[in-house]
């Protein structure tokens, strides 16, 4: 008899996408607040369009980042981040339910509130109310993080069944997190109050190498957008291994997604040690493939780290994947949910890797920041390019595909159109992306056209999932797909 009552109290303990993890508020469960931080990263994507042109930031490569547009885009990388903590609890059962209720609370309080302050948070020093709502927000999300890694250590030490290559990884991913946005709070620190308050800040500084306020704080806030944006890919490909059904391949499928997955973990441990000691030191890892005048081409050695271990580890799960049967009659990656998530996962690794990498080698001709070189302007564009859609687009709509998928926010039906649409839309962007970075950098010019035919495609796509997730009717229980984290392995 207690075993059995073990037993049920251990399901009790599962989570459920219906069920509200803090009693005081019923209404509040894990579906509605996933539905709603998607809706409210879509709203906020559209006002985004009325403060950039359609999300392009600044001027050139070599220009300062606009503090205010960058505080906007903390609006949405805020809400990416708190929906891959809320998919993590379900996509790995977290039993911890004091972590769960607090991942739910701080991602309420981090959705709402870093968007809100983004809207007016303009300047620093100067814009003190909007600028403090944001660090409340940055606070919760750094609760949502400690959380999330409290209950999955915990978990890990308590249930030998969680020993799995996607558990490890996804945790690593949030140790990333973590160290980034500390980063990140130290540097905003230092923008506000300078590099004197307290005094020992600048004589650490000063220290290590750095001569001024403003190196400083670059190399923290290089380090940190570098790791946050790099980690949340790993945790976006832990995630996806693990939903897919790792366990169910067949043997020779499953060893390729262990592979993949252990250079992501080693990548991920690798980028983090390798960005905290470039964000709090003089120090910059070595140029690779230099060549032309004064060693001006080559790969930095950060990004050969992220590009090769982290985003080729990711490819490398997908390829194991696509090898692995989990229908009984059709291939994983033909389901279309499935298949938008996993191609706007390889259309980042071009974008970002591949494009990145072609960019590198020719700075000749790119310029790397300088304005009178003949490629200054596609160089300009490729800013965009790669972080606003390669390394913040791309993999929230990889998370967001998972969530549509687990939470059933789309009929039969509906979900062929909008995974079909997502992946034509996200193919079109990447499509426009390079006409207009490597072939008519003209603004306006058929590149941009093209591009925003593609984000107008994601957009609605996005916005008949949101109409089905709140008002159509689930076909299925949630309980009747639930991954375990150790199935019954395929045949080999």
């Amino acid at each position: 008899m207690d075993s059995i009552a073990n037993s049920n109290q251990e399901q009790l303990n599962v989570p459920n996408e219906d069920t509200a993890e803090i009693t005081a508020l019923p209404w509040l469960t894990s579906r509605r607040l996933i539905l709603f931080v998607i809706a409210w990263m879509v709203l906020f994507a559209i006002g985004s369009v009325f403060i950039s042109n359609p999300f392009q930031g600044e001027p050139s490569a070599s220009a300062e980042p606009d503090y205010a547009h960058v505080m906007y885009m903390h609006g949405l990388l805020i809400g990416m981040v708190g929906l891959m903590a809320l998919l993590s609890c379900t996509v790995f059962r977290l039993r911890s339910r004091h972590t769960r209720i607090w991942v739910t609370a701080g991602v309420l309080v981090a959705t709402i509130l870093s968007a809100i302050g983004g809207i007016w948070d303009r300047s620093i020093p100067g814009s003190e109310v909007p600028m403090w709502v944001q660090i409340i927000s940055f606070f919760a999300l750094d609760e949502i993080l400690i959380a999330q890694l409290a209950g999955m250590v915990g978990q890990w030490r308590e249930a030998p069944e969680t020993h799995s290559l996607p558990f490890a990884a996804a945790g690593l991913a949030f140790v990333a997190l973590l160290g980034a946005a500390l980063m990140g709070h130290l540097a905003g620190w230092i923008m506000e109050f300078s590099w004197n308050t307290p005094p020992l800040i600048a004589a650490y500084a000063k220290s290590v190498g750095f001569t001024q306020s403003g190196d400083f704080t670059s190399a923290l806030v290089g380090s940190h957008s570098h790791e946050m944006a790099v980690g949340a890919m790993a945790l976006a490909i832990a995630l996806v291994a693990q939903q897919f059904g790792l366990a169910a391949l067949s043997q020779n499928a499953r060893r390729v997604v262990q592979v993949g997955l252990t250079l992501v973990a080693v990548g991920t441990v690798a980028m983090t040690v390798m960005y905290i000691v470039m964000g709090l030191t003089t120090w910059s890892p070595p140029t690779l493939f230099t060549s032309g005048a004064n060693d001006v081409n080559g790969i930095a050695g950060d990004d050969a780290v992220t590009g090769v271990l982290v985003m080729f580890g990711g490819m490398v799960v997908i390829a194991g994947l696509a090898l692995g049967r989990l229908g009984p009659a059709i291939p994983s990656f033909l389901r279309p949910i499935r298949f938008a998530a996993v191609w706007a996962y390889v259309l980042s690794f071009f974008t970002v890797a591949l494009s990145g990498y072609a960019i590198a080698l020719n700075e000749v001709y790119f310029g790397a920041g300088d304005a009178k070189a003949p490629g200054a302007a596609q160089d300009a564009i490729f800013t965009w390019f790669h972080q606003d859609i390669g390394l913040f687009l791309f993999p929230t709509i990889v998370i967001v595909m998972l969530a549509v998928e687990r939470l059933h926010m789309t009929s039969r039906s509906s979900s062929t159109w909008v995974g079909f649409a997502t992946a034509a839309g996200t193919t079109v962007v990447f499509l426009g992306g390079l006409v207009w970075v490597f072939l008519n950098p003209t603004l306006y010019g058929p590149g941009y056209v093209i591009a925003t035919i593609g984000l107008i495609a994601i957009g609605v796509a996005l916005l008949v999932s949101l109409w089905w997730g709140a008002f159509g009717k689930a076909e299925e229980s949630v309980s009747s797909r639930e991954t375990p984290l150790h199935g019954t392995p395929a045949a080999k």
